[in-house]
């Protein structure tokens, strides 16, 4: 009886996990179907069960997880052509966002995570491993010696900065973009022009609304002046 009881609560769990998701690409205006659900519900699960000794993310509660996390990086969706490939790059990924939705509902970007954490670097590597995504890669080292890489030089059409404050990434990004690549910085007010590093100007701001009373986020688009 006590397996049986188990198992319930884990539908039931899995159920109300798969409506936060609903409910929170339907604040965005996006689609995706059960099987991209299903493997955002596993990815939350997982996500909550290694922060428990892991320190992946700050944010406890399912809603804010679904919102702040994974909502919050299929917004980011919204600056790329849907028939397009580009090479791309998250700085400071943490537990893998945006990139890795990113890289779920696009199979057609090629991601590169970019984590110095040795133990988010582990969940990251399970993550990717668990669901089975070739066109997403792991560089553990931080940006700074990222940026010397000559490997990576000219490469990334889109970088992307959720958690990374924006004047440290911009600090590095120039030589790992390519000829016509730009920045997404993520943000909840206007990106300051006048605080941007030199060379750099903003060249679109896209507001949206986060569900579960989350608020509003901007996705700040800076490219080189």
């Amino acid at each position: 009886m006590q397996r049986k009881n188990d198992e319930n609560g884990i539908v039931e769990n899995n159920d109300r996990c798969s409506l936060l998701f609903r409910k929170g690409l339907a604040a965005i205006r996006m689609a995706c179907d059960q099987e991209t659900i299903n493997k955002f519900v596993f990815y939350l699960q997982e996500v909550m069960k290694w922060n428990e000794k892991t320190n992946l993310t700050g944010h406890k509660k399912e809603e804010e997880m679904v919102g702040n996390l994974f909502i919050d990086s299929l917004a980011c969706t919204r600056v790329l052509s849907p028939d397009t490939a580009f090479s791309i790059l998250d700085i400071g990924t943490g537990a893998g966002f945006p990139g890795i939705p990113i890289g779920i509902v696009s199979p057609q970007q090629e991601v590169t995570l970019l984590e110095p954490n040795l133990k988010k670097v582990a969940f990251l590597h399970h993550m990717i491993g668990s669901l089975g995504l070739k066109n997403i890669r792991v560089e553990s080292c931080r940006i700074e010696r990222f940026s010397k890489k000559p490997e990576y030089h000219g490469k990334f059409d889109w970088v992307f900065m959720k958690a990374l404050s924006f004047d440290v990434g911009l600090a590095y990004v120039t030589p790992l973009l390519s000829e016509f690549g730009k920045c997404v910085v993520c943000r909840a007010e206007p990106l300051p022009q006048d605080r941007l590093t030199k060379g750099f100007s903003v060249v679109e701001e896209r507001p949206y609304n986060l569900p579960f009373g989350l608020g509003g986020r901007l996705l700040s688009i800076v490219g080189p002046a």
